[in-house]
């Protein structure tokens, strides 16, 4: 059935949320306020992610850490598997202690997004979710560390930190819906089957390209929840409409 972007939207929100974090680490960093706004400004389009990275290829110091950071950021929006290939070209004692925790942060979810995830599980597993500094990135952190959490056999514990999230005023939506997605891998993961669909059709009756977080192939889902993502897309009326539209338009060409 169709109606499944190729770049769901959840995925995108999470991506754009993370720039901002980027820009947040950065700040830590006195010597790195060109950065800051170079990230900041990036998040708005691909042109102006290109045009950013452009200009960091560019700078002698290219290939410091904290340029490999800036231009992993950039990069993870439009082609995640290229922002991770760069990630790992810098072991993580290279970066600045300040930033250790960011870098894991963007690694556990550049592993998620490619479906590895016990690599995932190792760098979330490296983060202090609890760290006073960071409180403003503690709901993004804790949904993050959850994810990897609740696909690598430790469900129970990936609900519990879930149940310790209080959202932001900004972004609370997004990371809203980011949240219910790790419940649906935390849920079925602890074999609770109907409260995972339940989720599911939660997110779907939210926009039902959210579900491609559990269907689209790049993710490598557990098969079953796989199934059951599918079945709940299949019977919502939202997307048996954009079916029937598709065939209409199939049709008049």
């Amino acid at each position: 059935m169709g109606g499944i972007k190729k770049k769901t939207l959840i995925t995108i929100a999470v991506v754009t949320l993370l720039l901002g974090v980027v820009g947040w680490a950065l700040l830590q960093l006195r010597k790195q306020r060109g950065l800051i706004g170079l990230l900041r400004g990036a998040a708005d389009s691909p042109e102006a992610r290109r045009d950013a990275l452009a200009k960091l290829d560019a700078q002698k110091d290219a290939n410091e850490p904290v340029n490999v950071f800036a231009r992993a950021q950039l990069l993870a929006a439009d082609d995640p598997k290229a922002a991770l290939k760069l990630l790992e070209t810098v072991p993580m004692s290279k970066f600045h202690a300040a930033m250790q925790d960011d870098v894991a942060l963007l690694l556990a979810q550049l592993y998620l997004g490619v479906g590895r995830t016990q690599d995932a599980r190792k760098a979330a597993d490296t983060i202090n979710v609890d760290n006073p500094e960071r409180k403003e990135v503690r709901a993004m952190a804790a949904a993050i560390i959850s994810e990897a959490w609740a696909r690598t056999g430790k469900p129970k514990e990936a609900l519990a930190l879930l149940d310790t999230i209080e959202l932001p005023k900004k972004d609370a939506a997004q990371l809203a819906t980011q949240i219910r997605v790790v419940r649906v891998f935390a849920k079925f993961a602890a074999n609770q089957r109907g409260p995972a669909r339940t989720e599911l059709q939660q997110l779907a009756d939210e926009d039902v390209n959210n579900l491609g977080r559990f269907l689209m192939p790049q993710f490598r889902v557990h098969p079953e929840l796989q199934k059951l993502a599918r079945a709940v897309l299949e019977q919502h009326p939202q997307a048996r409409a954009m079916s029937k539209q598709q065939a209409r338009s199939q049709k008049q060409r």
